[in-house]
């Protein structure tokens, strides 16, 4: 017959649907705690009629590290991962010094890029300061 303890109900009281509790006890609809998460000033969306908060920005890769930045992004937008100033002319001649880069051009500034992380290392320096 086996051991007591290995079997799911063993008192013959504890079969019996009437004694039976559930655990955790049932709780009523009424007191149970509000959902912090429900807002019934909102109408219910389901996720394809749901609109994404902010529609994708068409993006382009970065002339000197290649990360993504605004597609045709206007004169002087400043990439955020190397630093490096737009400037359409230098795209154009990579070789040539950009004006809008202290006299830096776009080779030596890609070359900068792979070794030290940042277009100009005196820029660095500047944003440690």
């Amino acid at each position: 017959m086996g051991v007591e303890w290995e079997k799911d109900w063993f008192l013959p009281e504890a079969q019996d649907d009437e004694i039976f509790v559930s655990w955790p006890p049932w709780v009523p609809e009424d007191d149970a705690p509000p959902d912090p998460w429900e807002r019934p000033d909102l109408p219910d969306l389901d996720e394809e009629q749901a609109l994404p908060w902010s529609p994708e920005m068409p993006v382009e890769p970065c002339p000197c590290c290649g990360a993504d930045i605004p597609q045709n992004p206007s004169w002087g937008y400043i990439c955020p991962t190397c630093l490096w100033e737009i400037d359409y002319d230098a795209q154009d001649a990579p070789e040539e010094p950009s004006d809008q880069n202290h006299g830096l051009s776009l080779e030596e500034a890609r070359m900068n890029f792979r070794t030290f992380g940042c277009s100009s290392p005196w820029l660095i320096e500047r944003e440690n300061e």
